[in-house]
């Protein structure tokens, strides 16, 4: 039974996922239609009224989504409830599929304070280089640094040397925050797997 209510809320969800893109992908529009419609500065009544067509075309897709989206209701909160009963289940029984997905849990748990960090890390580290000189923004990302176990001096990320070297961690910060989120998308996509089969 549960399966086959798993398979119900994941096509659900993945409904929800289509119809938010969609609906972000209208709003956009919106916004590029009425960006054309104020700056028509000549006043052309025919471009006028072909925006003002199109925000009314827009307006009416885009309540036709919310209704969908009304009816489809918190799939994704569903979904991810019925797969947390279904690791419960597994995890608690002997079936194999369980301690791997009690390793998998345990590695997403762990991605989900690595990751967070480097993040702080590395805005702390573009808001340095967006100021520099600004000691203040420096000191924050030094210690966002330390914070991940790596040592460096505050001074050594001033002058022109500096700023090469805080581009320097701020890129592999970049690069290490990417693949962990790589990382983190194939351990949720090999749990999701290990649930559905």
């Amino acid at each position: 039974m549960i399966d086959e209510d798993l398979r119900t809320a994941q096509r659900r969800a993945r409904r929800r996922h289509e119809l938010d893109e969609q609906r972000e992908a209208i709003a956009g529009r919106m916004r590029e239609t009425r960006e054309a419609l104020d700056a028509l500065v000549a006043w052309d009544p025919e471009s006028v009224a072909v925006e003002e067509a199109k925000l009314k075309a827009f307006d009416r897709a885009l309540a036709s989504l919310q209704r969908e989206l009304a009816e489809v209701g918190p799939a994704r909160d569903l979904y991810e409830e019925l797969l947390l009963r279904k690791e419960r289940r597994l995890t608690e029984s002997a079936d194999p599929r369980g301690a791997e997905l009690l390793e998998l849990g345990r590695l997403l748990a762990e991605l989900d304070v690595e990751l967070p960090a480097r993040e702080r890390a590395r805005d702390a580290g573009r808001a340095a280089l967006r100021r520099p000189g600004d000691r203040e923004a420096v000191a924050v990302f030094v210690r966002h640094l330390q914070a991940l176990g790596m040592t460096i001096e505050p001074d050594a990320l001033h002058g022109a040397l500096g700023l090469r070297q805080g581009r320097t961690l701020v890129d592999d910060l970049e690069s290490r925050c990417r693949a962990l989120e790589n990382l983190r998308t194939r351990l949720r996509n090999r749990r999701e797997e290990l649930l559905l089969a």
